[in-house]
C-alpha cells in the first residue's frame, strides 16, 4: 500500500469532516452541492473567497423558497490544489450521494475529479480553465483558449520594441495558457526571447530570473498562481530584470497579490484577467454583503464567478424540474441570456464554455486598487466590458 503524503491526508481530514457534518444535518427538505476548489493548503485564498460567495448565494436562494421546494445545503471539498487530495474528495462527494458539483478551480484537479463527477451523472457547473477540461460540465469564466489570443494582442499591439519573456508553472492551465501565448506571438512575428518553467513547489527563482534578465526582455510575462506569482514579480525586482512586468490575473487571486507584493511593485505591473468584483456593474449588493457577513473583507477574483455558478446552476434545475444531470445537463449547455453578476452568460453547448467571457488589462492605481488600463485598452483596441 502506498504511503499518503501529509498533504494528501490532510486534505482528507478536512474533506471528510466536511461531509460528515453536511450528512449528519441532511434532511429531506434539503438537496445537497459540493462546492469543490482549494480550501486549505498554498492556494487557500481562492478557495475561501469561493466557499464564501456560494454560501451567500446559496442563502439567497433559500430564502427565496430553494429549488423544487429544497433548500441547498452546500458540501465543501477540500482539494488543495492536489488532484489526488481532489480525486479522493470527490470519491467520498459521489458516495454520499451529493446532487451537483461547482468546481473545482485547479485545471490539474479538474482533468481528474471532472470525468468522476461527470460518469456519476451529477451536473457540474466548473471553474477550470484549460481546454482539456471543456464539455464535463459548463464554466462561466475564460478558457485558456480565449485568454491566450487575448493576451498575444495585448502584447503585439503594445507600442515599442518587443521582447518577449514567459515564466509558467508547469501545472495545467499556466502552461497550456503560456504555450499558447508563446505559439501566438511567434506566429506574429514577436520574438519570445525566452520560456522559462517553474515547478509549482518552488519559492526561490535566482536561476531562472538570471536566464530572463541575460535575454534583456522589455516584455515579462509571468503565468504562475499564487503565491509563486507574488515572489516572482519581488524576486525579479531585487534582481533588476527589465522589461514590463506582465502577470496573468487569472491564475493569481487579485486581492492576495496586493496584500503581499508592495505597492511600489504592483504599480509597475499590468495584470490580464477578469473585473475584481467592485467593478462589476451588477455586484454591488453582493460587495456589500461580502464585506457585511466577513469582517469587511474585500471579495477575491473568483467568488464572482462561484457566485453566478450556483446561480445558474439553481436555474437550470429549476427548468429542468430535476437534479439528474441527464435532465440538467441539456439546460445547463444551451444556458442562454442568463443574467448573473459577472454579466449575461451564453454557453457554447459545444464545449460547455461560456461566449464572450469577460476579459481586461489592468493596473494598480496610487490607492492600491485595480483600474482599467486606458493605455492598453487604447494601444491595443482590447474589450472592455461595456459597464466598466
Amino acid at each position: 500500500m502506498r504511503p499518503v503524503s501529509r498533504h494528501v491526508l490532510a486534505g482528507m481530514v478536512v474533506a471528510g469532516a466536511c461531509l460528515l457534518a453536511a450528512c449528519s444535518s441532511s434532511t429531506s427538505g434539503t438537496v445537497t452541492v459540493g462546492i469543490e476548489g482549494p480550501m486549505t493548503g498554498p492556494q487557500s485564498a481562492t478557495g475561501i473567497d469561493m466557499w464564501r460567495a456560494a454560501q451567500l448565494e446559496a442563502a439567497n436562494i433559500n430564502s427565496a423558497g430553494g429549488v423544487l421546494g429544497k433548500s441547498i445545503q452546500l458540501l465543501q471539498l477540500d482539494d488543495r490544489a492536489d488532484p489526488a487530495t481532489g480525486v479522493f474528495a470527490a470519491q467520498q462527494a459521489i458516495a454520499r450521494h451529493i446532487s451537483a458539483v461547482v468546481g473545482p478551480y485547479n485545471s490539474a484537479v479538474g482533468v481528474q475529479v471532472l470525468p468522476l463527477y461527470t460518469q456519476a451523472g451529477l451536473p457540474v457547473v466548473r471553474l477550470t480553465s484549460n481546454h482539456t477540461t471543456s464539455g464535463m460540465g459548463i464554466t462561466l469564466q475564460p478558457m485558456d483558449y480565449q485568454v491566450a489570443p487575448f493576451m498575444a494582442s495585448a502584447i503585439e499591439k503594445t507600442p515599442g520594441s518587443k521582447r518577449v519573456a514567459i515564466v509558467y508553472d508547469t501545472s495545467t492551465y499556466t502552461s497550456g495558457v503560456a504555450a499558447q501565448v508563446k505559439a501566438l506571438l511567434t506566429s506574429a512575428q514577436v520574438p519570445v526571447v525566452t520560456f522559462q518553467s517553474i515547478n509549482s513547489q518552488q519559492t526561490q527563482f535566482a536561476d531562472v530570473l538570471a536566464a530572463v534578465k541575460a535575454v534583456n526582455p522589455t516584455i515579462v510575462y509571468y503565468v504562475a498562481y499564487d503565491p509563486q506569482a507574488d515572489d516572482l514579480v519581488e524576486q525579479a525586482s531585487t534582481m533588476a530584470v527589465p522589461g514590463t512586468c506582465l502577470v496573468d490575473g487569472l491564475a493569481e487571486e487579485g486581492p492576495v497579490f496586493l496584500k503581499t507584493v508592495p505597492r511600489r511593485l504592483a504599480q509597475k505591473c499590468v495584470f490580464s484577467g477578469v473585473p475584481t468584483a467592485e467593478q462589476f456593474s451588477g455586484a454591488g449588493s453582493y460587495v456589500s454583503d461580502y464585506k457585511a457577513k466577513y469582517n469587511n473583507e474585500s471579495p477575491g477574483t473568483w467568488g464572482t464567478f462561484t457566485y453566478d455558478s450556483l446561480g445558474a446552476l439553481a436555474s437550470a434545475v429549476k427548468t429542468a424540474g430535476s437534479w439528474s444531470g441527464q435532465k440538467v445537463d441539456p439546460v445547463l449547455f444551451h444556458l442562454s441570456g442568463y443574467h448573473g453578476i459577472t454579466g449575461t452568460t451564453t454557453i457554447n453547448p459545444a464545449t460547455g464554455d461560456r461566449n464572450n467571457p469577460p476579459l481586461l488589462m489592468e493596473t494598480v492605481n496610487s490607492s492600491g486598487h485595480y483600474v482599467v488600463s486606458s493605455e492598453w485598452r487604447q494601444h491595443g483596441g482590447l474589450p472592455v466590458l461595456p459597464a466598466l
